[in-house]
């Protein structure tokens, strides 16, 4: 092979300067939408005070945002698609400012509970539209790198949120949670309108109503469902049914789908080899972690005896695990192939977090800390390896309505992780009458359930995924 053909055939793990700023730019908006979700939590006994409610009550400002976000993320695509991404990505950030600063001036709970739905509903769009808008940016070998970076900021804001929102509520109040995302989102929203490739919208064509309808309710049961089981407030009954529903209205958008020229999700994606691997092995992987950043405090706090400062500072070591990683899973990706490198990450992650709960962190903390460490760092490449590899065989054309579908299925099974979590503490707790050994086997499930994900991994093909790991800029 000539030499000026060799090098243009060499895989290039630089990205463009306008992919790597689009990313960067689609990133700092996801670090402010996480920042606001995970500082709620701090404040919740203050806010409870002020409104003259009870902590438990304003639990639900949390749920009713993880609602909105449900409901939208269907719709966010065929959305992108009919009005251009960049005009409603634009649309959903004004929208996350006004409901922000609403929430601030909220008189009561019941108003801050309905506008932290409003919330969830502009962070619906935020996500999947900003993903699609670095995924329409970036070239097929751009792909792996740029969604690592798209995430990395976001993995930063649950290790500042909730000091941020202590902070905030002890100095200034509560209010100003809120408030502070006002001039976050005017930066970001300058910075998508002079930075941010636009792509046009395509009026014709008709909303599957229907199935949005469908869909949104179905995965709205589905996730108040798996939040009520991991609340210990909350009885089982109203829980079971809501998951019920939630199964029914799904199993009837599915007769529907079948029947509809173009259904709000396109369900035929999963005739993809590709996409359906990421989609299968993957939400398998994520019901095992999803969990863990709920497990990983209640453990250290119930069982070894560390304070809540303590605990919260050992659950950064995960991830520092997984922040490290994104500067490195292009290159482990490449060496490996995608099915070599998730079931080799898939083995460690299971690993890992098995002896995580097995270790007596206040006897050998450098030994669980490695653990902890060494988890962090598997689940952040599967994740990214999951998130790309979906997109892998997907024309440009699809890749609004297979965001809609991939992000749809990643909050609904990391839901189920935690409702997972949730179930086997309680279950435990039950059955072991006072003592602390099931603690142990709650991690040795959940590492079990990953196991499962990396040996579902080997039925992909030795080729899965290559186009995203080889090709050059002029490609």
């Amino acid at each position: 092979m000539p030499p000026a053909t060799a090098a243009a055939a060499a895989p290039s793990e630089r990205l463009s300067p306008q992919t790597r700023r689009t990313a960067w730019i689609v990133s700092s908006i996801f670090f402010v939408e996480q920042l606001d979700a995970t500082s709620v939590a701090s404040a919740l006994p203050a806010m409870a005070a002020e409104l003259q409610t009870d902590a438990v009550t304003l639990s639900a400002t949390i749920t009713a945002y993880l609602l909105g976000l449900t409901i939208l993320i269907p719709l966010s695509g065929r959305l992108a698609e009919r009005y251009g991404d960049k005009k409603v990505f634009t649309g959903a950030i004004w929208l996350f400012l006004a409901s922000s600063i609403a929430c601030g001036l909220a008189p009561s709970a019941s108003i801050l509970i309905a506008l932290r739905f409003v919330q969830g509903m502009a962070g619906a769009l935020m996500a999947p539209v900003g993903r699609l808008i670095v995924l329409r940016a970036a070239a097929k070998h751009e792909i792996v790198e740029a969604m690592a970076l798209v995430i990395l900021l976001a993995m930063i804001a649950p290790m500042v949120g909730p000091f941020l929102g202590g902070l905030l509520t002890t100095y200034v109040g509560w209010r100003w949670i809120f408030w502070i995302n006002g001039p976050l989102c005017l930066a970001a929203l300058w910075l998508v309108w002079r930075y941010l490739p636009a792509t046009e919208g395509r009026q014709e064509g008709t909303f599957d109503v229907r199935g949005t309808l469908l869909t949104g309710a179905g995965f709205a049961c589905l996730m108040w469902g798996l939040v009520s089981l991991a609340d210990a407030q909350v009885r089982s009954g109203p829980a079971a049914v809501a998951l019920a529903a939630g199964g029914l209205l799904l199993a009837a958008y599915v007769r529907h789908a079948r029947r509809t020229a173009a259904p709000v999700l396109a369900l035929d994606l999963l005739a993809v080899r590709s996409f359906r691997d990421a989609m299968a092995s993957g939400s398998v992987f994520r019901i095992a972690v999803g969990g863990v950043p709920f497990l990983l405090p209640v453990t250290l706090q119930q069982r070894d005896g560390y304070s809540p400062l303590e605990a919260g500072l050992v659950v950064l070591i995960p991830a520092a695990g997984g922040f490290a990683m994104k500067f490195f899973s292009g290159k482990i990706l490449r060496r490996t192939g995608y099915r070599k490198g998730l079931f080799l990450h898939g083995l460690m992650a299971a690993a890992c977090l098995a002896v995580a709960g097995l270790v007596p962190p206040r006897d050998v903390l450098p030994a669980y800390a490695a653990m902890l460490l060494g988890f962090g760092w598997a689940r952040s490449l599967q994740m990214n390896a999951f998130g790309t590899l979906a997109y892998a065989d997907v024309g440009r054309a699809r890749l609004a309505a297979a965001t809609s579908f991939f992000l749809a299925i990643q909050n609904l099974t990391v839901a189920m992780g935690v409702a997972a979590a949730a179930s086997l503490l309680r279950g435990g707790a039950a059955i072991g009458a006072g003592g602390t050994a099931f603690y142990s086997w709650v991690y040795l499930t959940l590492g079990a359930i990953a196991l499962a994900s990396a040996f579902m991994t080997l039925a992909m093909p030795r080729s899965a995924g290559q186009d995203l790991l080889q090709g050059n800029r002029a490609s």
